[in-house]
């Protein structure tokens, strides 16, 4: 039969890591929230627009932006 100390020194490690993922895990389930909103929080304006690009882009006819290009064609100011 195992010793109580025994089964103690063999589980606490193994709780402390299922522990810790769950800690980790919710971390990053939070960061993804504010970082990667659901789709259904994009304008539908901004969803359109992607579509269209990727439409183009199957055809062939695909742009090449800079930064400041980019930002100007997609990123509305609010």
């Amino acid at each position: 039969m195992v010793e109580e100390g025994e089964l103690v020194e063999r589980l606490a490690p193994l709780i402390e890591e299922r522990i810790r993922y769950k800690i980790v895990r919710s971390i990053i389930d939070a960061l993804e929230e504010q970082f990667y909103p659901p789709e259904e929080m994009f304008r539908a304006e901004f969803v359109k627009r992607v579509e269209e690009a990727e439409k183009r882009v199957k055809e062939g006819k695909s742009k090449r932006y800079n930064y400041d290009e980019f930002k100007k064609e997609f990123l509305a100011e609010v």
